[in-house]
Parts: C-alpha cells; sequence; structure tokens
C-alpha cells in the first residue's frame, strides 16, 4: 500500500529526487537574505526569503522544503473554500470547488515542488479572491507579494485592471475628476500596488538584456491548439503522446467557458475568470512569435481561472440531479488522472546516481559535473560540496538562466585529475563513469 502510495499516487512528487531548478532553489536560500536582494535578476526575492526562513527551522532535506509549497497550495485552497461559500448557495458545489481546485493535475504538481509555484498559487487565489469580494487593502497586499514571488503575477494585476475599466469605466468617465479617481477604493489600491511593484520591473527593465539567450521553446500551431488543456493538466510535453488529447480537451474547455458565460447568474464575476484565461494567454503566446516567453507554469493563474469557469458552468446546470452526477464525474475524472500521471513524467533520479558516486568515490576523488543543467544538483546532494566541481574543458561561460548569480568561477575546471586522484564524471542524463590522467615515463599525457 505504501508502494502505490509514494510511486502511483501525488505523493511520488513529494519522494523525488530534486530537479535542477529545485536545486538552484535551496542553494540560494542557503545565501544570507542580503544576496536575494544583490543577486537576483528577473526572480523575485520572496518566496527565497521564506525558504531560507523555512530551511533554517527544518532543513533542506527534500521533503521539508517541499512542503513549504505544499503549504502555499494547502492555504489557497481554504481560501477557495471560504471563497465558495460565499458565491454559491448549492452546497454541492460549495465543496466541489475546493476539491476540484486542491486535485487539479497542475496545481497538485506544483504543490510539490521546490520553486515559487506553490506561494504563487497562494497569492494569485488570494488576490483574485480579494479583488472579486472588493476587498482592496488586502487585493493591494496579495498582488504586491504575489509580483515579489513571480514576476508572471504582473498579468494577473493588469487583467484584473482590464476588468474593472470594462466594468467601472463608463461610470468614471461620466463624472471624471481628478477627486474622485483619488477617493476610488480600486484605484488607489492599483496605485499603491504599481508604487510597490515599481523597484523590481526597474530592476527585470535593466536586466533585460540578458533575455536575447534564453531557453524558452518557440510557440507552434500544435501548442496554440492545446494550450487550454495543457494549462489545466499541467502537461509540457511528457508523455509526448498526450498533444492530440490535449487539443481536445482544449476543445472541450472553450466550449465550457463560452456555457459558463452565456448561463452565469454573475456575468462579471464569470468575466474575471474568462479575462484571466485569455488575455495572458493570448499576450504571451503573441509575444512568443517574435519572442518567445510562454512557460505553462509561469501563466499558473490561467489555471485558477479554468477551475472557477468549469465550476460556473456545472452550477448553471438546472437539474440538481445532474449537477451533482457531472460533478462527481469531474472528480473522478481528475482523481483517475493523478494516479495515472505521476510516473509519466518522472523527475531524473540524480540522487541515486550521486549516492552510488559517494560510495565509490575514495576521500582524494573528485566529482566532474559534466554539464551547468546537472552541476546543482550534483552539489546538493554531495556530503562533500568541496569536492564538486563542473567540468568545462572549452571553458564555456555558465548560461545565466541555468543560475549563474550562485555559481562561481573557481568551481570550473578544465582538465581531468592526475592518477591515483579520480574523477567521477556525472552526466546529463543522470549516469556516470570515472575518468582520470597518466603520465607516461616520458612525461606527456
Amino acid at each position: 500500500m505504501l508502494d502505490f502510495l509514494l510511486t502511483r499516487t501525488p505523493l511520488f512528487y513529494l519522494t523525488q529526487s530534486l530537479w535542477r531548478d529545485e536545486a538552484f532553489s535551496v542553494l540560494v536560500a542557503e545565501k544570507p537574505v542580503s544576496f536575494f536582494f544583490q543577486k537576483l535578476t528577473f526572480e523575485p526575492p520572496l518566496y527565497y526569503i521564506m525558504l531560507h526562513v523555512w530551511m533554517r527551522i527544518f532543513g533542506n532535506g527534500e521533503i521539508a522544503v517541499r512542503t513549504l509549497s505544499l503549504t502555499g497550495v494547502t492555504l489557497a485552497a481554504v481560501i477557495v473554500i471560504f471563497w465558495a461559500e460565499r458565491i454559491y448557495r448549492d452546497k454541492f458545489i460549495q465543496w466541489f470547488l475546493p476539491l476540484f481546485f486542491f486535485l487539479n493535475p497542475m496545481i497538485t504538481y506544483y504543490a510539490f515542488e521546490v520553486r515559487t509555484y506553490g506561494w504563487f498559487i497562494f497569492f494569485a487565489t488570494l488576490s483574485l479572491y480579494a479583488y472579486g469580494s472588493n476587498k482592496w487593502k488586502l487585493y493591494a497586499f496579495a498582488s504586491v507579494l504575489g509580483f515579489y514571488t513571480h514576476t508572471y503575477f504582473v498579468f494577473l494585476i493588469l487583467v484584473t485592471a482590464l476588468h474593472f475599466l470594462i466594468w467601472n469605466g463608463s461610470r468614471l468617465l461620466r463624472n471624471i475628476s481628478f477627486k474622485k479617481l483619488r477617493n476610488d477604493a480600486y484605484v488607489k489600491s492599483a496605485l499603491l500596488t504599481g508604487i510597490f511593484i515599481l523597484p523590481w520591473m526597474f530592476n527585470i527593465a535593466v536586466q533585460s538584456g540578458k533575455l536575447k539567450s534564453s531557453w524558452y521553446y518557440p510557440v507552434d500551431l500544435q501548442l496554440i491548439k492545446s494550450v487550454l488543456g495543457n494549462m489545466f493538466i499541467g502537461y509540457e510535453g511528457t508523455p509526448w503522446f498526450l498533444w492530440p488529447y490535449t487539443a481536445v480537451l482544449s476543445a472541450f474547455l472553450a466550449a465550457t467557458f463560452l456555457l459558463a458565460f452565456k448561463y452565469t447568474k454573475d456575468r462579471k464575476r464569470t468575466s474575471m475568470f474568462m479575462l484571466m484565461v485569455f488575455v495572458p494567454l493570448t499576450l504571451v503566446i503573441g509575444i512568443s512569435f517574435i519572442k518567445p516567453l510562454y512557460v505553462n507554469r509561469y501563466l499558473i493563474p490561467v489555471t485558477i481561472a479554468e477551475i472557477f469557469l468549469i465550476t460556473e458552468a456545472l452550477a448553471a446546470v438546472k437539474s440538481r440531479i445532474m449537477r451533482t452526477f457531472i460533478g462527481l464525474v469531474l472528480l473522478a475524472g481528475i482523481s483517475a488522472f493523478n494516479l495515472w500521471y505521476p510516473d509519466k513524467h518522472p523527475k531524473l533520479p540524480i540522487r541515486d546516481t550521486v549516492a552510488v558516486v559517494n560510495r565509490l568515490a575514495k576521500p582524494e576523488d573528485l566529482i566532474y559535473a559534466t554539464s551547468p543543467l546537472i552541476y546543482f544538483e550534483t552539489v546538493y546532494y554531495s556530503p562533500d560540496r568541496s569536492r564538486v566541481y563542473l567540468y568545462n574543458p572549452s571553458s564555456s561561460p555558465f548560461p545565466w538562466y541555468v543560475g549563474d548569480v550562485i555559481f562561481s568561477e573557481d568551481r570550473m575546471v578544465t582538465d581531468l585529475p592526475i592518477f591515483p586522484k579520480k574523477a567521477f564524471l556525472i552526466q546529463e542524463k543522470g549516469d556516470y563513469s570515472m575518468s582520470y590522467t597518466v603520465y607516461t615515463p616520458a612525461g606527456t599525457r
């Protein structure tokens, strides 16, 4: 039973090896807090401050650091519980929505990742709840902290501004005056939000030249056809054969969203979620034809809005029996997917590789990561980090987008050690080899 839970359910995400970005998060969070403000470029500092404090209390083990993200998603689910009770009278819908939210495959996956996304989800949910409930101080608070958790939070801020203008613009224009604008609660909260996020926006502008080289993949027609489905289940191409299915799912979701908007009892609320789905996707995918910017996890508020739109469509079903039946089918469907999907896109089991190397290596031996893409994991899993180096015979610069802010040039080597000292070479695919240099009697290598 325990083996099933740890290998065939989302708990599998909790116990896997850390992958590169997760190891990067831990290594950054081990730095002094001042480092986050001085060295980070596009990534805001709030998550790393939280992880820094969390690790001081609970340590830097895999489960400990992943639990911070799970805490953020759990708190987001609590917000959804209160929100569902506030906006729906139907008891079934009130408990369906939080369950549907917490079991969503995209939400579930990033609830167990040592990255910003768990708290990105929390602040996005809190900000949308505050905006939808006219709690403007809370909206400004959540939006500022959300932006300092993930830069793409700016799209949520833009969407709520657009929604406000659509529903309140004519009212403001009819009696426009500086005094009335200044006293409008939303306008004040939006201005306050803008003032507080401006310093990091300036920092991003200063660093924007680095975007000339990046790892972002260009968008294509296949992605456009599948993007709604991809965002709902968190699909990024692994396993490869799901693309046709996510295209069908996208068509289904688009039809569902249109039905939700047509039959909703609260078009103002539903339009907010519609904008939250389509505006960020349209902007990011459109820009990506010129300069790639699309990464599905960076747009996770879109997933949150999709969950609410499906619930809006379900709530519009008049028959209580049919509404309950459809809801149970939806919950069963995502639960089944959560049992099928986890082992279909596992993280690289680099922990096992480094453990074997550590058992085989003698005290004088060294560990060489053969690529920047495997370096941080190798450092994280090596008990003696002073023995870990990046093997780089060509002396290529460390890619900024991999995490050059925590890489020191003195950890780069271009030659193999001289026997009897040996180097264990960790490969990008997770295997390893052993190598060294031998001098011949003539003194040549």
